[in-house]
């Protein structure tokens, strides 16, 4: 566990502000626009490359129009975090609306497990949050870890509420096999950009070929896991509403691949509404599949 001043300082400061209302909070966001956009100008370069290769169909007025809402929803992002931190569940049903539940209900009295996946958009805190308290299932919110600094500690922390259980990428499938006692939801974040040495396959993704993690496709299947994906939009500041798709609840009868290829179509169909709400700062499109070949779409072992 962090401990010495740095952590302390951290761990009050986000206190503090996380008491803020967000209409305060959301001023604070105005104010850091102009610094990250203008000033900083962080990763504007890389931002700019990937809406223009994304969105080649669009005039440069409008990609700019993109970029500055993006950078804009970087700072209400960051502080509608912060403000999980002590949000309480009424506030949070106010503002996050789950559309169909009953999808989830439905695979729980079955006594299936739930491999739900999702992309980086709009914001997937609150999105756990809701999801944990609106279904039976247990929630795994599964997250690679980054570092070991206060404040990953911290965000650990603040999405082990409502019942969640916060696990590591690469300790999913030792406990899946270990067995859960109960039916669990694996909360997967599925676009991610994955190394060299990740099992991945290439995807046609927003106009370029796209490096895709097979991972999660691969545990459904051992494991019969029914596949959802979620999509949030935002619909105001501060209002988010998620409706959820059920591909399939027998992964094992579909072709090599199709889940993968599913997810990620499903994921392109909400960034091409809500553009600017996805993590355009990542670099997301750092393999060349030239240079790393992936796995053939075709066969691929378990």
């Amino acid at each position: 566990m962090p401990s010495g001043l740095i952590y302390t300082v951290q761990k009050n400061g986000v206190q503090w502000l996380a008491g803020w209302p967000l209409k305060r909070l959301y001023r604070l966001s105005d104010l850091l626009f102009p610094l990250i956009y203008y000033i900083m100008r962080y990763r504007r370069g890389l931002v700019w490359q990937n809406l223009v290769r994304s969105f080649p169909e669009k005039n440069l007025h409008q990609i700019r129009a993109i970029e500055k809402g993006y950078y804009q929803y970087l700072g209400d992002q960051f502080v509608e975090t912060l403000k999980a931190f002590r949000m309480d569940d009424k506030e949070l049903r106010q503002r996050v609306t789950l559309e169909n539940p009953e999808i989830l209900s439905g695979i729980f009295e079955r006594g299936q497990s739930v491999m739900h996946l999702l992309g980086h958009h709009a914001n997937w805190e609150w999105y756990a949050k809701i999801l944990a308290m609106n279904m039976k299932h247990t929630l795994w919110f599964v997250y690679k870890p980054l570092n070991q600094d206060g404040f990953e500690h911290l965000l650990a922390g603040m999405r082990q509420t409502n019942g969640i259980e916060v696990i590591p990428m690469k300790e999913v499938s030792r406990r899946l096999t270990a067995g859960p006692e109960r039916p669990v939801c694996c909360y997967f974040g599925a676009d991610q950009s994955p190394t060299a040495y990740n099992r991945f396959m290439w995807i046609p993704f927003l106009h370029q070929p796209t490096a895709v993690f097979l991972g999660a496709e691969e545990l459904a299947k051992r494991h019969n896991m029914a596949v959802v994906y979620g999509s949030m939009r935002r619909m105001k500041r501060g209002h988010y509403s998620i409706s959820m798709e059920l591909l399939t609840d027998h992964p094992a009868d579909l072709e090599p691949g199709e889940i993968t290829r599913w997810h990620t179509a499903a994921l392109e169909r909400l960034l091409q509404d809500q553009p600017q709400y996805w993590l355009w700062s990542h670099n997301r499109w750092k393999l060349n599949p030239n240079q790393h070949p992936g796995v053939s779409s075709g066969i691929y072992s378990n």
